[in-house]
């Protein structure tokens, strides 16, 4: 139905009027988007933030969330496995696994499935980080923060832009769009891609790389349809395949990483399609936005979960999520001192997973120590299948008033209730080889054992985020603010954990082995708890010269209870389980300074600090009560500088230098804080060839070639790690017309 309404607009504007004609540049960066949830924009707001434009994520040939979050102060969005990893923290609160801790917007519609994030920018407006709990504006899973991806609007520009780039490992992106306006209250724009590479680590078994295709597409429809109504409609679909975790051996004595080899081939395929509707009402006080959006994400990945050359477990996993939001946003309009702004938001997501483990034959004599030499085993597969439906629904509101012209209080609260079920059908088969020793006559004789567990667990959320700040303007150009907000972050259920149960059942069957107790508490054992967050936060904001040399400051401090960190399970095959730390502490500092030191040269350098640390953290058998929070750096660091030379030359305009130096580290792997990552640092360059509106790129990634570890974990007590990209470098070349 909304497809026909949209191609009976379409076609009835084209009938109606002919186009206008093309306009092909705009000033992006003087454009102000103002979100429907807020009364200001970001540069009047009690936050943290970090601000991404056009010209920059060109200029830096940033293609992914995941290449520009090294730009970001205490922000880290590690590259590791495949992309449904989107492994982000902020602040020292992230997550590896199931549900994000950093919101994440694309055109005003939510992304709530965390293995959406990782996907391939093109024709991106600007795009803005917000640092801290947002949960009282957008609720659940945001506790580390905000990002909100704006794309181009075909009212904002107008035209076709052609972009191709060619690098190192058969790098290729292609993107062609193409917007128009219909009439001065109608626009549309079509977008599309296509990237590819040849990978970059060998697997010796199979003899491939971790190579990647993806392809995609985007249509966007704006309609002004009265002075007092607007719409607005998207729809993106995207398609990626990889080979994927290329994960090696890790000698932990001697530092020394061996090759890739394993014999099954991981790999990680997705679909995902996307869909938002907005309309909004202006009146003379008032503006009323209903917000629409509808997900479908279909993947699977397929992973050697004992990463060695021998045929010991495999896992596949096929994962499909429906997501459905609506909220209704009423907020004030005009310029009073008093601004308000109220909400009710609502969600429905459906997940259905299949994730069978293949048992080869070796698994055996590796799970069950001491297990008689007569017992063979053959290979089976421990089927798992899990429908996960979760529904939850919030109101809130937030008010700020100006006193004396200078001094803003901002107040508001969210309640928020989420209930989340899980119907299980998982079962293990296995039929082992029993040959008796002598003196028993020579023979087989199969013995099959197996078990089923079939159940549905529910659990229920209610949280309040309540959020208060101070905000004082010295002038137009230097202000400060404090300010306390709670975070909240749903929990949710283990379903990787049913194959150690079912593990466990078959090895109390296998003759002549050893019992082991099997916790019969299931709820207690897959479920996990959600977690809360406190932050305090004092920050300040400086023009410090006006239009040349600008700087912000933010010091935190982050109470976190029941904080979910990733461990691996007891069966150790590699499986993860999601467990709570009972507290948590995170305090750390930002700071951003950008200079226009002339028209021409500019630069900029962001640190961020962070030290996160358990406060109370046992796991029955050890305590990490003072250890660092794995995956966060305890420092992040960004400085680069760019230079327009003007050449007055009729073939050639400018010609822009670009550096760019980002670090992190020193970093811990695990809660045992055994294995870490010292700081490293990555050099990025770029260098633009611009006459009117083309433009020829020569750029490189990781100029030093610097090595660095990004993941590290342990399988069948062997180590692993996988490394960092090495050095890459191209040419792109873009052309507007």
């Amino acid at each position: 139905m909304v497809f026909a309404f949209i191609g009976i607009i379409f076609f009835h504007s084209i009938a109606s009027e002919t186009p206008d004609g093309l306009m092909i540049s705009v000033d992006l960066e003087e454009v102000i988007i103002i979100p429907a949830r807020e009364t200001t924009s970001l540069r009047q707001q009690p936050v943290a933030f970090s601000l991404i434009s056009a010209e920059q994520i060109e200029r830096l040939n940033i293609n992914s969330l995941q290449e520009l979050s090294l730009f970001v102060p205490n922000f880290t969005m590690h590259d590791y496995g495949s992309r449904t990893t989107s492994s982000i923290f902020v602040r020292g609160i992230g997550s590896r696994m199931n549900e994000p801790s950093v919101g994440l917007y694309v055109d005003n519609i939510p992304f709530l499935n965390k293995g959406g994030f990782d996907f391939t920018f093109y024709d991106i407006s600007n795009i803005e980080f917000l640092r801290g709990p947002q949960g009282t504006l957008y609720g659940r899973n945001t506790l580390g923060g905000l990002v909100r991806i704006n794309t181009l609007s075909p009212f904002n520009y107008q035209g076709t832009r052609l972009f191709v780039s060619y690098g190192s490992a058969n790098e290729q992106l292609y993107r062609l769009s193409h917007y128009r306006k219909l009439n001065n209250n109608l626009a549309i724009s079509l977008a599309g891609y296509y990237h590819a590479n040849d990978g970059f680590f060998r697997n010796e078994f199979t003899g491939r790389k971790d190579e990647m295709e993806s392809f995609g597409g985007r249509m966007r429809l704006e309609w002004r349809i009265n002075p007092r109504w607007n719409m607005n409609f998207s729809a993106v679909y995207d398609n990626l395949w990889q080979l994927a975790y290329p994960y090696a051996p890790f000698n932990t004595e001697t530092g020394e990483i061996g090759a890739v080899n394993h014999d099954d081939e991981g790999s990680y395929r997705r679909e995902m399609l996307t869909a938002g509707l907005s309309l909004q009402r202006r009146s003379e006080n008032l503006v009323f936005t209903s917000a629409t959006s509808f997900q479908y994400l279909d993947d699977t990945m397929k992973l050697d979960t004992d990463f060695s050359p021998i045929p010991i477990f495999a896992l596949t996993q096929n994962q499909n999520i429906n997501t459905l939001t609506q909220e209704f946003v009423f907020r004030s309009r005009g310029h009073s001192n008093y601004q308000w702004v109220a909400g009710a938001f609502g969600f429905y997501k459906h997940s259905v997973i299949d994730a069978p483990i293949t048992f080869r034959d070796n698994a055996l004599s590796h799970l069950a120590s001491g297990l008689p030499p007569f017992i063979v085993s053959q290979e089976a597969t421990f089927p798992g299948n899990f429908n996960i439906p979760v529904y939850g629904a919030a109101l809130y509101h937030q008010s700020s008033y100006r006193f004396f012209d200078r001094l803003q209080l901002t107040a508001g609260i969210r309640f928020e209730y989420e209930r989340t079920s899980m119907d299980f059908n998982t079962s293990a088969n296995m039929t082992v080889n029993v040959t008796p020793p002598p003196p028993a006559p020579p023979m087989t004789i199969p013995v099959h054992v197996g078990d089923t567990i079939q159940d549905r667990l529910t659990q229920d959320f209610f949280a309040v985020l309540p959020k208060i700040a101070l905000k004082y303007d010295f002038n137009n150009q230097h202000s400060i603010y404090a300010s306390v907000s709670r975070g909240f972050k749903t929990g949710g259920f283990n379903f990787q954990m049913f194959s150690d149960v079912l593990q466990q059942s078959l090895m109390n069957q296998m003759p002549m082995t050893p019992t082991v107790e099997i916790e019969t508490d299931l709820q207690d054992m897959i479920s996990y708890k959600p977690e809360f967050t406190i932050n305090y936060e004092i920050g300040m904001r400086s023009e410090i010269i006006r239009n040349r040399l600008f700087a912000d400051i933010a010091v935190f401090y982050i109470d976190h209870t029941n904080q979910q960190i990733v461990t691996f399970s007891s069966a150790n095959i590699g499986n993860r389980r999601m467990e709570n730390a009972g507290r948590s502490r995170s305090m750390g500092a930002e700071v951003a300074i950008r200079a226009n030191i002339t028209q021409d040269l500019n630069a900029n350098i962001s640190y961020g600090y962070t030290h996160a640390t358990f406060r109370e953290f046992h796991d029955g058998e050890n305590d990490f009560s003072g250890n660092f929070v794995p995956l966060v750096p305890r420092n992040t660091f960004s400085a680069g500088a760019d230079y327009t030379l003007r050449t007055n030359l009729s073939f050639l305009d400018n010609i822009v230098f670009r550096v760019q130096y980002n670090g992190l580290g020193k970093m811990y792997f695990t809660e045992r804080n055994e294995i870490s990552q010292n700081f490293y640092g990555i050099l990025n360059g770029n260098i633009s060839f611009q006459k009117g509106n083309f433009t020829l790129n020569g750029w490189i990634k990781n100029a030093l070639n610097s090595e660095f570890k990004t993941f590290y974990f342990t399988s069948l007590d062997n180590h692993f790690v996988q490394r960092g990209r090495p050095r890459q470098f191209g040419v792109s070349a873009q052309f507007s017309f």
